[in-house]
């Protein structure tokens, strides 16, 4: 799986841009607390909202097309060089792929031609490239490979990107409702994807950590993939189809989720935050999904019961996603630059206020003050992602320990 490599040029270059993992990460930690501030502070009036997305639709492209997007492409191209032994995007690239995110950032917060009647237009455009640059560079790498294993991916990030395109287009069409469903299809798509990553590196790094046998599960791998796909692919067209209503499916998911856990589950892993961490973000993937099913099938497709589905979808998006890919970076990031793979109390201390952040902001509905929970969750989100910034910024910005490139 992933594991320290040697395939970068051995000329001298700057370290942050040796491999994607290392400006992903970073700008994704950095961006977790900036984003999180600003969003609170529109919150609570301090700021007026976005001149491109106005207020929820800003919270949600930020987290899920700006955040989410940039650790999960940041983790696939680092992947996929031990995938297919062909080197990732790096150097000039790799900086031109950086300055088009951080560009998507600004202009989403702007927006400069807004005034002549262009709204979303620039942002869409280098989005767009952005996306287009990030598939190209793993299509790069599986297909000089032959690495069919991993075709899929690419299918992934394609109907990432295609989401990505509606929900601006939705947007700027004062489409809100619309452009609301399409940024919660990206959560679902985000389910598939840890899915199978989750399948992956979850039982391996359990095994090899804990010195047990590694289960393998693969019929069980197949079908989850297929029903997540297909739970995925019946929200996204309930928009157009409301008679579609996906919550068994989603039911399903979530039964497999559990299962597959249990096959993987050994007490060992409890003392390893580097796995604990992992297990407890699957875990709260499937409680999330279950979650959404109740929402879905309590209601009609189109409008799921309001305060249960939005708690499911944070529960998901935060404890869920964001805890799985604080782990991963965490992981990843001493992995690739030499170092043991061993985090602090400070580390194991961020893993777990992420996961509670995601439980606080799923059960503000049940409070009377829900506002109180809102604010509580985005403390301890905020002190997560400054933690891990600060810790792995010089791993991130530093040579390897081992001398090697990358």
């Amino acid at each position: 799986m992933l594991r320290p490599d040697n395939l970068q040029p051995t000329a001298p270059q700057l370290p942050l841009l040796a491999m994607p993992f290392r400006p992903a990460f970073l700008l994704a930690g950095i961006w977790a607390v900036v984003a999180i501030s600003i969003w609170l502070a529109q919150l609570s009036g301090v700021i007026r909202g976005a001149a491109a997305l106005s207020g929820t639709l800003w919270h949600v492209h930020e987290m899920l097309f700006g955040f989410g997007a940039l650790v999960a492409i940041g983790f696939l191209l680092t992947a996929a060089q031990n995938w297919t032994q062909v080197p990732a995007l790096n150097r000039r690239w790799l900086l031109v792929w950086s300055l088009l995110w951080l560009s998507a950032r600004v202009l989403a917060f702007t927006d400069p031609l807004a005034s002549a009647g262009h709204s979303l237009l620039l942002l869409m455009l280098v989005q767009s490239s952005w996306w287009l640059l990030s598939i190209g560079a793993l299509s790069r790498q599986l297909w000089r490979a032959r690495s069919r294993r991993n075709y899929q991916f690419l299918l992934m990030l394609t109907g990432m990107a295609l989401l990505n395109l509606l929900f601006l287009q939705q947007s700027a069409a004062g489409h809100y409702l619309q452009a609301l469903h399409l940024g919660h299809s990206m959560i679902l798509l985000f389910a598939v994807l840890m899915g199978v990553l989750g399948g992956r590196v979850i039982p391996f790094f359990t095994a090899r950590a804990t010195n047990t046998p590694q289960p393998q599960t693969p019929r069980l791998d197949l079908l989850l993939l297929v029903s997540a796909v297909a739970g995925a692919l019946g929200f996204i067209s309930s928009i157009w189809w409301s008679w579609l209503n996906p919550g068994w499916l989603m039911l399903l998911v979530a039964m497999l989720h559990l299962l597959r856990l249990g096959y993987w589950f050994t007490p060992k892993l409890l003392t390893q935050p580097l796995l604990w961490s992992l297990h407890v973000a699957n875990l709260a993937l499937a409680c999330g999904l279950a979650l959404m099913a109740i929402a879905l099938l309590s209601t009609p497709a189109t409008l799921p019961h309001p305060t249960l589905f939005k708690d499911a979808l944070h529960l998901v998006g935060i404890s869920a996603m964001a805890g799985m890919m604080l782990a991963m970076m965490a992981r990843v990031a001493l992995g690739h630059t030499g170092r043991p793979l061993q985090v602090s109390r400070l580390l194991a201390l961020a893993f777990a206020a992420v996961l509670i952040s995601g439980l606080l902001r799923a059960g503000a509905g049940l409070l009377p003050q829900p506002q109180l929970s809102w604010y509580s969750s985005a403390g301890l989100w905020l002190g997560a992602f400054a933690i891990f910034t600060r810790v792995y910024w010089p791993i991130l910005t530093s040579p390897r320990l081992d001398g090697r490139p990358g």
